[in-house]
C-alpha cells in the first residue's frame, strides 16, 4: 500500500504516461502504426486496441494504465472512435494536475472550477456543430478511415443504400478484395445474456448459418434447453436462442458449455413485453423461418424438431443490440398483414405498427473486407470500424472542425476572458494538445499555437490554412473530451493505492 500522496500520483501518472505515448502517434494522416505481440503479430494503428496492450510489472504503475483503458473503451462505447485524442488529452491533463498540485489551496473550489469548464466547452462543442450534408459524409469517413479513398466510398454507398438509420456491419471477406452487400435484416435492441458469450477482441458474438429458436418462454433448468442444443450439434451449426430469458442452472451450464468449445451458441431476451413481445417474435418469424413456441399454448420447446427452427445467413450479437442478416423466411405477407391493421388504427398503435413495417423493409449493408493476410486483415477491420462509427457519429450529432482546430478554438474564447488560474491555463495547455500530436506525427517544427493562427494544420496535405474539408463528428469531439476529464477527476482526488496482494 502507498499512503505518500505524491507517490500514489507519480505511479499512477507513470502509467497513464506509458499508454498516452503509445498511442499518440496514430493520430492524423501521418499516423504511425503500432506491432503488438500474437501469432502473428498484429500491426495497427487504432488507439483503443493498442491500449490493451500495454503492461508494467508495477501494480501502481499499472493502475494508471489501466485508468486510460478504461477510459479507451469509455470513449469507444460512447461514439466508436476518439479514443487517440481522449488519450491525449488526458496525458496533458494529469500532467498538469501533478504539476500544480501542491499548490491548490482548495480542493472544492478547485473542482468546481473543473466542472464549470468543462460545461462551458461542452456548450462551445455544441454550438460549434453543424448538420453533416452529402458531401460530409464522405469527407467524415475518408478522415476516420485513414484517408482510404475506398473504404470511406464504400461507408458512402452503404448509408445511401440502407438511410443513416439503417444496419451496417463489417465483416472480414474471403478473397482480396473489398465489397458491399446489401441483404434482407433487422436489428434488435437485445444483446447477449451474458459476456462470455462475446468474443474478448471485438466483443460481439458472430454466428454464420446459424439455426434460430424463437419463444416467449424462460428458461431455468439446463435440460430444457438439451433437445435444440443436441439438434444443432447433430447438424453442426451454431444456435441463436431468442426466449424470454435464461436464468439459474440453464444458464450457468450454458456458458460452461461454451467456455468448453462443446457448442456454438448466443442467448438474448425476446424484445418487449406480454403481447407486444408475442408480436415481435412473430414478426422475426416472418424474417427467419420456423415456429415461434408460446406460453399461451400448451407448446413444450423439450420437443422441438429441426424443422420449427429459423435460420439466416449470418447473426451479430453484441451488448446491446443484435442484428439478423439474411433470413429465411419471406417478409412480405406479414409486411402486408401489418400494413393492413395499421389502416385501421390511430394514435401510439398505428406508429408501432408502422415502426415495425419499416424494420422489416429495412436492409443490412455489410462491408466486406479484403485482404492478403491476416495482418493486412486485422489493420484494415479496425480503420473500416473506427471510420463508419465516426461516421454514424456525425450523422446523429453533426460536425465540428476537425484537425484540433475546434479544440483549439475553444482555448483561445477561454484565453479572451481569463484570469489566469491554475485551471484555466491546464484546460488551455490541453486542448492544445491534438495540434501539438498532428505536428509532432508531421514532423512539423512549430508552435501549435502559431499553426492555430494560420487557420490550422492540414496533416494530410502538410499546408497551413482554413479546413474546409476536414471534420470531426460532435460527438467524438465530446465524448472524447469528457472520458479525459473523468481521467483527470479521479487522479485529482485519489490519495491512497492499494494492491489486491495486500
Amino acid at each position: 500500500m502507498i499512503t505518500a500522496e505524491n507517490e500514489v500520483k507519480e505511479k499512477l501518472l507513470k502509467g497513464i504516461n506509458m499508454v498516452a505515448n503509445a498511442v499518440s502517434p496514430t493520430l492524423g494522416p501521418q499516423a504511425k502504426t503500432a506491432i503488438l505481440q500474437g501469432h502473428p503479430p498484429v500491426i495497427i494503428n487504432d488507439g483503443v486496441t493498442i491500449t490493451k496492450y500495454v503492461k508494467h510489472d508495477d501494480p501502481y504503475v499499472q493502475m494508471g494504465i489501466q485508468m486510460v483503458q478504461n477510459l479507451a473503451s469509455q470513449a469507444q462505447d460512447k461514439s466508436g472512435d476518439g479514443t487517440t485524442t481522449a488519450c491525449v488529452l488526458a496525458r496533458s491533463l494529469c500532467n498538469s494536475i501533478f504539476d500544480h498540485y501542491a499548490h491548490i489551496d482548495n480542493m472544492r473550489d478547485f473542482q468546481n472550477e473543473l466542472e464549470e469548464m468543462q460545461q462551458f466547452i461542452v456548450t462551445k462543442i455544441e454550438e460549434a456543430s453543424v448538420p453533416i450534408s452529402e458531401k460530409d459524409v464522405y469527407d467524415v469517413a475518408f478522415i476516420s478511415s485513414n484517408n482510404d479513398a475506398a473504404v470511406a466510398g464504400m461507408i458512402t454507398e452503404a448509408i445511401d443504400a440502407v438511410g443513416k438509420d439503417g444496419v451496417i456491419t463489417v465483416q472480414e471477406g474471403k478473397t482480396y478484395k473489398n465489397n458491399l452487400i446489401i441483404r434482407e435484416g433487422v436489428r434488435i435492441d437485445e444483446g447477449y445474456t451474458s459476456h462470455l458469450m462475446a468474443n474478448r477482441e471485438n466483443g460481439t458474438c458472430e454466428l454464420e448459418n446459424p439455426l434460430i429458436f424463437l419463444s416467449n418462454i424462460g428458461f431455468r433448468h439446463f435440460q430444457d434447453l438439451l433437445p435444440m442444443l443436441e439438434i444443432a450439434s447433430a447438424k453442426k451449426r451454431p444456435i441463436l436462442i431468442i426466449c424470454k430469458g435464461i436464468e439459474g442452472a440453464a444458464m450457468n451450464n450454458l456458458v460452461m458449455n461454451l467456455i468448453n468449445g462443446n457448442i456454438e451458441a448466443a442467448a438474448i431476451t425476446a424484445p418487449n413485453f406480454g403481447d407486444a413481445q408475442l408480436d415481435e417474435l412473430g414478426d422475426l418469424q416472418a424474417l427467419v423461418g420456423g415456429y415461434v413456441y408460446n406460453t399461451e399454448s400448451t407448446d413444450d420447446p423439450s420437443l422441438v424438431s429441426f424443422e420449427e427452427f429459423g435460420s439466416c445467413e449470418r447473426v451479430i450479437v453484441a451488448k446491446e443490440h443484435t442484428t439478423i442478416i439474411g433470413g429465411s423466411g419471406d417478409t412480405q405477407q406479414r409486411i402486408d398483414t401489418l400494413r393492413q391493421m395499421a389502416d385501421s388504427m390511430e394514435g401510439y398503435d398505428k406508429d408501432r405498427i408502422k415502426k415495425r413495417v419499416a424494420s422489416l423493409k429495412g436492409g443490412v449493408a455489410t462491408i466486406q473486407i479484403g485482404a492478403s493476410s491476416a495482418i493486412e486483415m486485422r489493420e484494415t477491420r479496425e480503420r473500416v470500424d473506427d471510420a463508419l462509427n465516426a461516421t454514424k457519429a456525425a450523422l446523429a450529432e453533426g460536425i465540428v472542425h476537425g484537425g484540433g482546430m475546434t479544440y483549439a478554438n475553444i482555448a483561445n474564447a477561454i484565453m479572451e476572458t481569463s484570469n489566469d488560474s491554475v485551471i484555466e491555463t491546464m484546460i488551455v495547455r490541453a486542448l492544445m494538445e491534438p495540434i501539438s500530436a498532428l505536428l509532432t506525427n508531421s514532423n512539423m517544427k512549430i508552435d501549435c499555437f502559431e499553426a492555430w493562427k494560420r487557420g490550422g494544420f492540414n496533416a494530410l496535405t502538410g499546408k497551413f490554412g482554413k479546413l474546409d474539408d476536414v471534420y470531426d463528428p460532435a460527438r467524438v469531439a465530446r465524448e472524447s473530451l469528457l472520458a479525459a476529464l473523468s481521467i483527470a477527476k479521479l487522479f485529482l482526488t485519489t490519495s491512497v493505492a492499494i494492491t489486491l496482494e495486500e
